[in-house]
């Protein structure tokens, strides 16, 4: 690929006066580089149309299904604006901007989000400056040693503008505020929570009417737990989780969170099959290769859904879309009611379909191939949701030293999505073990694993699963546990692989347990890159999909002639 960044600035470089502007020139020959580039970028990211099935919800669902797309729409702009402050203005320019490069500019600035390429290290493609560490959450000059003085010198300011939904701005005379997202997004919010409110009176569902009640009050009191807590006890066949959750964005201490949302349909007889697992988390949290001081207790009520996506918005529909998550993150929730996990059902077969098994034909051992199971790639990701329950969760564990989020700052979402990618496939051995998985699940489960190790690196190693994945890969190819074979093919040494896997769930709740960011911090710069042989195996995939571009056609988007699931 072309460093777009580099041609960019041979444009701005070059004086439009004195230059060759002539068809063929040299400002032409580059802007075609430069366009052609992004398109390739663009091609990267298949059109995929996700489809649920309605037939059998009634007139009264179906009202409550559109009014809950409508609130989620409501959180775009807002996410936007998390991103960063001059996304909106940014964007009108690139859509009056008509020409070719403009339109490809334009068309990638919406898949990623922003201006930036969340798929190659943020590197900026249609603004000539980097992205700032704290998104749109702070001060765009805002770094680390800045935050850490100020703070330091205003310690009576230090709990407000930390607070996980506060937007932080610079006054006039250099002093730092914090202002609730329920002010700063009021425009947004307001109607959403009208729209929640009218959906809770048409639905005949208690539970349903009960969230979207306290949840539509926490836009406006930004106060979430009791909301959250509602969100656990949501039992219905029409499903929505929105609000503030995540804090990938925030890359300058991952301590404010971004909005975002995913209508759903429930698939009740599938999601009850899986409610064995749940039980079993204490079983599974002691079973951990970690000392008895390391281990959690947290709630154990941790419901699974199956769902079919309907609609996502905000965080949700950036670049790479995510298959299944585990919510709320408000330790105190975890503590007494644990978290749910949700797997997005379409989304898992578009993907696996598309995307995982033709990197595995491409870059994975020939005789292993056949390894490479659907049911294993839904386990492995229903396994690393609930792992994300599992494991420390403050600090020595000790609710007085802070959770381990605060501690890590900027490098904990890449080490926890690590420790929930390997820990969850320690936790389907230990289920093989207990024979609630079939004995001939073992290898599959670990050479579909070690093939979306590689689905995950091509996010970019500066995004939280990418990251993550690159540290596991790196540290099973220096074990043997992964192997490069001379035709530069991957073979998994299963038996190995095992000792690997816990070895490094060990590994990382240690680093986790301690709250050692710079500990962390030199993990990341050992394990968190390509090497070479990797890098050339990625090349490899240029005609693979990173990923999907989602159309949802119940929200009534057009969506042409896109692949359909």
């Amino acid at each position: 690929m072309i460093d777009l960044q580099d041609l960019d600035e041979q444009i701005w470089g070059l004086a439009l006066g004195a230059s060759d502007r002539s068809k063929g020139g040299p400002i032409e020959r580059v802007i075609d580089t430069i366009t052609q580039d992004l398109r390739d970028k663009v091609a990267q990211f298949s059109p995929v149309v996700i489809t649920s099935e309605t037939s059998d919800l009634t007139s009264k669902e179906k009202e409550v299904l559109d009014l809950l797309i409508k609130a989620a729409r409501h959180l775009d702009p807002i996410f936007n604006r998390q991103v960063w402050a001059g996304y909106e203005e940014r964007r009108k320019e690139l859509v009056a901007d008509t020409s070719d490069l403009g339109k490809a500019r334009l068309e990638y600035f919406d898949i990623m989000r922003g201006p930036w390429d969340r798929q190659d290290h943020e590197k900026p493609f249609a603004v000539q400056f980097p992205k700032p560490a704290g998104a749109g959450f702070y001060p765009e000059d805002m770094d680390e040693a800045t935050w850490t003085e100020y703070l330091k010198s205003n310690p009576e300011k230090a709990s407000r503008l930390n607070h996980l939904f506060t937007m932080v701005e610079r006054q006039e005379e250099g002093d730092l505020i914090a202002r609730n997202y329920s002010k700063v997004f009021n425009e947004h919010l307001a109607p959403a929570h009208k729209l929640m409110a009218s959906a809770a009176d048409i639905t005949e569902n208690e539970s349903l009417r009960k969230f979207l009640l306290s949840r539509g009050a926490a836009f406006l009191s930004d106060d979430y737990y009791q909301s959250d807590k509602d969100w656990m006890d949501l039992n219905s066949k029409i499903e929505i989780t929105i609000g503030p959750y995540e804090v990938y964005e925030d890359k300058l201490k991952a301590q404010k969170a971004a909005f975002e949302a995913f209508v759903t349909i429930t698939d009740p007889v599938e999601s009850e099959k899986l409610e064995v697992y749940k039980s079993l988390l204490p079983e599974m949290e002691q079973n951990l290769p970690i000392p008895d001081e390391m281990k959690s207790t947290r709630g154990a009520q941790s419901p699974i859904r199956v769902v079919d996506l309907v609609f996502s918005s905000g965080e949700a529909r950036k670049s790479v879309q995510t298959v299944a998550f585990n919510l709320p993150n408000d330790e105190r929730v975890r503590k007494e009611k644990g978290a749910k996990k949700v797997m997005l059902r379409n989304l898992l077969t578009a993907k696996f379909q598309g995307i995982l098994k033709p990197i595995a034909r491409t870059i994975m051992k020939q005789q292993q191939i056949s390894k490479l199971n659907s049911k294993a790639f839904f386990n492995n990701v229903l396994f690393h949701e609930l792992s994300h329950s599992l494991g420390p969760a403050y600090v020595g564990n000790d609710e007085n030293n802070g959770e381990v989020r605060a501690a890590l700052g900027s490098s904990y979402s890449g080490l926890e999505e690590a420790k929930a990618d390997v820990m969850g496939i320690y936790n389907i051995l230990f289920m093989i073990q207990k024979e609630l998985i079939p004995e001939d699940m073992r290898h599959k489960t670990l050479f579909t694993y070690i093939s979306g190790l590689f689905r995950s690196i091509r996010f970019g190693v500066s995004e939280a699963h990418g990251k993550g994945a690159a540290l596991q890969l790196n540290r099973y190819l220096e074990e043997g546990s992964v192997v490069v074979l001379s035709d530069g093919k991957h073979q998994v040494n299963f038996s190995q692989l095992e000792t690997s896997v816990s070895n490094l769930v060990r590994d990382i709740c240690t680093w986790q347990h301690n709250g050692d960011k710079e500990a962390v911090d030199k993990v990341f710069a050992k394990y968190g890159q390509l090497d070479e042989n990797t890098k050339k195996s990625l090349e490899k995939l240029g005609t693979v999909p990173v990923d999907i571009k989602p159309c949802y056609p119940l929200a009534g988007e057009e969506c042409g002639e896109a692949a359909v699931f």
